[in-house]
């Protein structure tokens, strides 16, 4: 039986190991090596899908961070209440984000809810921001839209786990096109409506939101360093429901470029 040399590659390294046969070495040599077998291996790691501008730009997404309950309506139509406290979020993979226009209808439940919101985009970083700081750091704006597995969201909340599975999926969050700050300004106020085969499901306006922009982000600069790239979504207005394979979504919020898919 041939013995094979491995390499043991420094921690992260996201070069694939490539082994050749009879030949007490490899590619990328480390000092540490044990022998033994090897089996050859390729490196998978997703992409960072890119976002599209207004003004014909691509730019990576890092994280999604995703507010819950910030509109009081919404979280009255869930059972809750906003925590006024303190704004209550969750993460989703970045590499659940499609920007459609077909969106998978995920496996595992019966019940899919839309959820549209505003995105805010960050185009720099920081931690501890004050409400000013976070102002600045934004890039830009779109319209968004948050899936969630309804009944295991429920299943999760009765026997008091997480809501990842309820939450990060594949296809779970989409965005439209980016509308950069220069050509928005600051957004504060303005309608946002999600239809669902060309009638009228969620309406509400962004001055509803329990925490602005500024301040759910700022929170989130307290929790971790935030990085250009990351998405915020900031919460979904009242008048969530269940959606099925075959529905055409358009959600659209004043100043922004409508976002419209197709459940597949």
């Amino acid at each position: 039986m041939n013995e094979f040399t491995m390499t043991i590659m420094p921690p992260l390294s996201m070069t694939a190991w490539k082994v050749i046969e009879g030949f007490d070495g490899l590619v990328n040599i480390h000092d540490k090596i044990i022998r033994g077998f090897v089996i050859p291996m390729n490196w998978n790691s997703p992409v960072h899908p890119a976002f599209l501008t207004t003004d014909g730009r691509r730019r990576s997404v890092n994280r999604i961070f995703c507010i819950a309950k910030n509109y009081e309506d919404h979280a009255k139509e869930m059972g809750g209440e906003v925590d006024r406290k303190a704004p209550f979020h969750f993460q989703k993979s970045f590499d659940a984000l499609t920007l459609g226009p077909d969106v998978r209808y995920p496996s595992h439940t019966e019940d899919l809810h839309h959820e549209v919101e505003l995105v805010a985009v960050l185009g720099e970083g920081g931690r501890n921001l004050s409400l000013r700081e976070a102002e600045t750091i934004i890039f830009g704006y779109a319209v968004g839209l948050d899936f969630t597995r309804r009944d295991r969201q429920a299943e999760a909340k009765d026997k008091g786990r997480p809501w990842e599975i309820a939450k990060n999926f594949d296809d779970a969050a989409v965005m439209g096109i980016v509308t950069p700050k220069s050509e928005s300004g600051l957004m504060d106020k303005a309608s946002i409506t999600l239809d669902v085969n060309g009638e009228g499901r969620q309406a509400g306006n962004i001055n509803q939101m329990a925490f602005n922009t500024a301040e759910l982000i700022a929170f989130l600069s307290t929790i971790q360093e935030l990085k250009a790239g990351d998405l915020v979504f900031t919460g979904t207005p009242s008048g969530v429901g269940a959606v099925v394979r075959g529905d055409h979504l358009y959600g659209k919020i004043d100043g922004l470029k409508g976002l419209e898919i197709r459940l597949v």
